[in-house]
């Protein structure tokens, strides 16, 4: 056995927010037997996130002391705090959330100059839309380019960050994840009662449609809806749930009401055992997205057996839909590929049926908790012999 299999490395990480979905593999990672990790949270959560911040001890981390300035659709994290901590405690490896922020800039420029892997870790797909969105992307492309490794979700991300100054051989896919076994075990119990479950939640129709999201121009639900009509004006036994909240929320409610758009629920945001008993009605799960860096949406429902529609421009897309598998792709912003696409899942029962069993064959086979920490390790591993040039 040599020095670097025996060597437990000492890794700080930095993440914006404590986000409960990284909450599992801050856990793993803690456990794993060749990691001494310690997280370092920016602030504990945004202002446009609705969800109940995990705080635990079953892995060491803190919050730092900072500011964090918030616009629309903009974050901008600033912690000088991050300086004294990675001075103080030596790490082996430093994994930077990103390189949009004051605070992971202050610890990749802090990191080379002690002499630290740096690990990126990076969910990029393509340049921002937005003039704040697109300042940080020349900068990350930079960051990618000198760092020891780089870790990513999905193969769209590993694309972007691949360049001819930038080695293939230094990006670690370790794939985006959820708490597969929570849903797993929620989703079982909840499908023994699915009628009562219906008939609790007032859905008289047999077919189900079901989007989970911010209710944001990003997120294209208005060409769900409107893909939506043309099948409900077709076959009247099924309805479109659309769970969540956001600024658009009003008017995609008038949307349907002014265009008598019939069984369109609007549920507002829900806990998240309640969003699973949605996700076990279901009979289909659509992402109309415009641009999502992932979509762990379809991470949650792909582990609750769905089918998924989404569009190609949701980073998971590549990696988590096999064409007419377990879903279908289409274009964003395309009502009509949307609408032929939901219509071939919906009223096929046997293919409705296969692609559900193919759902969750993919999520266990190559989205788990294992999975993503094979790609974090691996890149910490790497990183460390590049970095000392360990033979």
């Amino acid at each position: 056995m040599n020095a670097e299999t025996k060597k437990k490395y000492k890794v700080a990480l930095i993440h914006n927010i404590i986000a409960p979905y990284r909450v599992p593999l801050f856990e793993a990672l803690f456990n794993h037997p060749s990691i001494d990790l310690f997280v370092y949270f920016c602030a504990k959560t945004h202002k446009v996130r609705d969800w109940d911040v995990l705080e635990n001890s079953r892995y060491n981390y803190e919050v730092l002391r900072g500011t964090t300035l918030e616009f629309t659709g903009f974050t901008y994290h600033i912690n000088p705090s991050i300086v004294p901590k990675l001075v103080k405690k030596r790490y082996d490896a430093v994994i930077i959330g990103g390189s949009v922020d004051f605070t992971t800039q202050v610890a990749f420029i802090l990191s080379k100059l002690l002499g630290f892997s740096i690990i990126l870790w990076s969910e990029e797909i393509k340049s921002g839309q937005s003039f704040f969105g697109r300042l940080p992307n020349p900068l990350t492309k930079y960051v990618a380019k000198k760092t020891d490794a780089i870790i990513v979700p999905g193969t769209i991300a590993r694309d972007f960050c691949v360049s001819p100054s930038t080695a293939r051989e230094k990006i670690f896919i370790a794939p985006n994840t959820v708490d597969n076994e929570k849903f797993f075990y929620f989703n079982t119990q909840f499908k023994r009662e699915k009628q009562r479950l219906k008939q609790e939640l007032n859905i008289q129709n047999e077919k189900v449609i079901l989007f989970v999201g911010q209710l944001i121009k990003r997120k294209g639900v208005e060409y769900l809806i409107k893909a939506y009509k043309k099948l409900k004006n077709e076959y009247c036994d099924v309805c479109l749930i659309i769970i969540g909240d956001g600024v658009l929320k009003d008017q995609l409610s008038e949307l349907s009401i002014s265009q008598n758009i019939k069984d369109v629920h609007f549920t507002g945001w829900v806990s998240e055992e309640k969003k699973i008993t949605y996700y076990s009605i279901a009979d289909l799960f659509v992402l109309p997205t415009l641009r999502d860096v992932w979509g762990l949406v379809v991470n949650e429902a792909m582990c609750c057996g769905l089918p998924v529609v989404a569009t190609k421009v949701a980073g998971c897309a590549a990696d988590m839909i096999y064409q007419g598998e377990n879903g279908f792709i289409v274009n964003p912003a395309d009502v009509d590929q949307l609408y032929k696409a939901i219509k071939g899942i919906i009223l096929n029962n046997e293919l409705a049926h296969t692609m559900s069993q193919r759902s969750r064959e993919i999520i266990n086979n190559n989205f788990s908790i294992d999975n993503a920490i094979n790609g974090f390790v691996s890149a910490i591993k790497y990183a460390y012999k590049m970095e000392h040039q360990i033979s």
